[in-house]
């Protein structure tokens, strides 16, 4: 299920909410946690992603894409 971080417009909270993308598109969430304003944007935050561990070699672990039938 995907979290979602919102940002409220009037006390200035932070919170993200963990909702289905349905739900989302029916507008849950988007009541400020702290002071219950409506008055919320949603907030887009960076995400880190690490790939997979190098082994010796410089290839990736495990067979890489040409295993898995990537090419």
């Amino acid at each position: 299920m995907p979290s979602y971080d919102f940002v409220c417009q009037d006390c200035e909270t932070r919170y993200e909410v963990r909702l289905s993308m349905s739900a989302y598109a029916e507008g849950a969430g988007r009541t400020c946690t702290r002071c219950g304003s409506a008055r919320v944007e949603r907030a887009f935050t960076a995400v880190t992603v690490i790939a997979g561990s190098r082994s010796g070699g410089g290839a990736p672990s495990g067979g890489g894409c040409e295993q898995s039938g990537f090419t």
